[in-house]
């Protein structure tokens, strides 16, 4: 009887990726975290030493649109593609994907150093490369999965690459429209993204952490229709400044989303959370969206008292770094299977970058002393982001030490 003989297949074992490559949050988050000292130290040494520093029309708009563009894309793009994992329970993206996209990243960072020696359509093309290529992957997952709801955050994703393409054209000449203008826009819809995304993280880990630790506590109030009114207020704020970014519309309406976003920070209950200080850094960060549009909207109503361009650093020194801090902290442990619970750097990073953006806004307020509190502000920044570098780029580049947890917020 003649037994039959199973074919023998002989395959090439599928290359897996280093470690580094294996999800969004690590490249990302590293190259956002070297970026916020770059961009920094290099404009602070030609504003102060005149040493010669990359121009996007002026050094200033450069340090703004890496700032803006740059360390905030990185930023959005390492917790976009680490949640959307989760969302919709498809593998992360990793490998030749991401490499793909980290690469454009910096492709935008060498457009924009060498903006004016470069055609304008070359310099706009590699700025908005990177959040399209971004929005397409986001897509396809979400897509893929049938998890619509959530395209409502590459919808936000898109007006700021659009607002990206505008600013580079308008600093490069090529329309003519007030570049403060659009990078206002752009941060005000960083700090909607934030509102979107922190209205459910927030309350969620707060009540994650409460229900272990405090259960007989009040807990936090989840995403509802107050949260639906606070992000109309910040949206319709920013119609109101493309409108006429020196109104009194305009200002009021920034008024009015401060104390809205106040509230919602108060029914979060981070009062609680300071027994936990990786939870309570995200109440400190959001601390900072009231805050800065307070600042923001007397700086409109009333330009002697504060300036925009000091009032704006409440809103990106302040809500937007501290709130990646919080949330590339969280992900760096989380998403390498380590306990989450922020060690002395972290600590240290977070208490560095917030006390920076103190010393910053109270600097544009001292004609005497501005310069010395400048400085303050910035060694402050370069401290805390070396902190983080420091001790969380070995957990970014290394291998997980064991199964990864997601993000559990839908």
């Amino acid at each position: 009887m003649n037994a039959k003989i199973a074919p023998i297949s002989i395959s090439e074992p599928t290359p897996v990726p280093h470690p580094f490559w294996t999800g969004a949050f690590r490249p990302l988050f590293l190259c956002a975290g070297i970026l916020a000292i770059v961009a920094v130290v290099w404009w602070i040494a030609g504003f102060a030493h005149g040493i010669a520093t990359p121009s996007l029309g002026t050094p200033a708009f450069w340090h703004a649109h890496e700032m803006i563009f740059g360390f905030g894309g990185a930023a959005i793009g390492g917790f976009l593609l680490t949640a959307i994992a989760n969302w919709t329970g498809r593998p992360p993206i990793a490998g030749r994907m991401l490499m793909a996209l980290t690469t454009m990243w910096l492709l935008g960072r060498g457009a924009v150093g060498f903006g004016e020696m470069l055609p304008p359509v070359l310099v706009i093309i590699g700025v908005v490369a990177y959040f399209v290529f971004l929005i397409g992957l986001g897509l396809r997952e979400l897509l893929a999965a049938r998890t619509y709801k959530n395209i409502r955050v590459l919808a936000v994703i898109a007006v700021l690459a659009l607002f990206d393409g505008l600013f580079t054209a308008a600093c490069l000449d090529v329309i003519a429209v007030d570049p403060v203008m659009l990078y206002q826009t752009a941060i005000l819809t960083i700090i909607l993204l934030i509102a979107l995304i922190g209205g459910r993280v927030i309350p969620a880990f707060t009540r994650n952490w409460m229900q272990r630790e405090l259960a007989t506590a009040p807990m936090p109030a989840m995403f509802g229709r107050f949260d639906m009114l606070c992000l109309a207020s910040v949206a319709i704020s920013i119609i109101a400044g493309i409108v006429d970014p020196a109104g009194t519309v305009f200002g009021a309406a920034l008024l009015l989303a401060a104390v809205l976003h106040g509230v919602r920070l108060i029914r979060w209950r981070g009062i609680h959370s300071w027994r936990e200080p990786i939870v309570a850094m995200l109440h400190l960060g959001y601390f900072w969206v009231p805050v800065g549009l307070a600042l923001l909207g007397a700086s409109v109503i009333w330009p002697d008292a504060i300036t925009s361009r000091d009032a704006l650093h409440g809103l990106t020194g302040g809500a937007i770094a501290c709130m990646v801090i919080a949330i590339a902290g969280r992900a760096a442990l989380g998403h390498t299977g380590r306990e989450v619970r922020a060690g002395v750097l972290l600590n240290a990073a977070f208490a560095l970058i917030w006390i920076s953006t103190v010393f910053r806004i109270v600097a544009g307020q001292s004609d005497d002393h501005y310069i010395t509190l400048l400085a303050i502000a910035t060694l402050m920044w370069i401290g805390g982001w070396l902190a983080f570098l420091i001790g969380y780029g070995p957990v970014l580049i290394g291998p997980s030490q064991k199964k990864t947890r997601g993000i559990p917020v839908r």
